[in-house]
């Protein structure tokens, strides 16, 4: 068998692994189990990419590592460490997309429309989501403020790219922002509202499989030859 194919299953049965012990509440074993997901991706990633990886792509897979095991470090008062550790990750991301997301998009004012649009939307939609009465919330109100207009940044640029030139690179970036946003909303859902088995399980598989379409999200960018990356 080969070797990248031996990560892949890894990859899948730990994300599996990840979720199962997650939905049967063993937060122990699946802290342990989500700790191998970001490194068996890197993995994957740098099998088909001839073992390179540039340091802006390497520090957006460190950032989700360690948001995915802040709780191993810090067990009690890990959340804010969490969202300031998947922030990072957001912000590295947008920074990798931007020059070829302004390039593309900055002659064509109906695009500026779109962005325009979305992003008002997007920032009214996380306003309503913040102002919900969150009793548990440890994180610091402005810190999420500024993490929802990122992540809805991201989003508008997804949904451009998409509409500009639906191929593989928009379809996995598009697909990607869906499952941050999908992994983030259905947490609070279930952590503040509804804690129901089925949220918790929603919640966990789009997080951990959200790492495959950032995997293919550089590859298929890389086999396109658009270089994003600010080398």
């Amino acid at each position: 068998m080969a070797p990248s194919s031996i990560i892949q299953i890894a990859y899948i049965l730990f994300c599996i692994a990840t979720i199962t012990f997650n939905t049967i509440g063993t937060v122990e074993y699946m802290t342990w189990s989500k700790a191998f997901v970001v490194p068996l991706a890197v993995l994957l990633y740098l099998q088909h990419s001839t073992w390179r990886i540039t340091y802006l792509k390497a520090s957006i897979f460190l950032c989700c590592f360690l948001g995915d095991t802040y709780r191993l470090i810090m067990p009690y008062n890990y959340e804010t460490g969490q969202v300031i550790c998947f922030l990072t990750a957001y912000l590295l991301l947008l920074y990798y997309l931007f020059p070829e997301f302004i390039r593309d998009n900055i002659r064509q004012k109906n695009h500026i429309f779109i962005v325009a649009a979305t992003i008002i939307c997007l920032t009214a939609l996380a306003y309503f989501i913040l102002n919900l009465n969150f009793e548990k919330l440890e994180t610091n109100y402005y810190i999420l403020l500024f993490y929802s207009l990122i992540l809805a940044l991201l989003i508008c640029v997804s949904v451009v790219e998409y509409n500009r030139k639906p191929d593989a690179v928009s379809v996995n970036l598009l697909m990607l922002t869906m499952f941050f946003v999908f992994s983030d909303c259905f947490y609070i859902i279930n952590k503040f509202y509804l804690p129901f088995s089925v949220l918790n399980f929603i919640q966990i598989t789009t997080q951990v499989f959200s790492y495959y379409f950032l995997i293919h999200l550089f590859l298929d960018q890389k086999r396109l030859e658009k270089p994003l990356d600010n080398d």
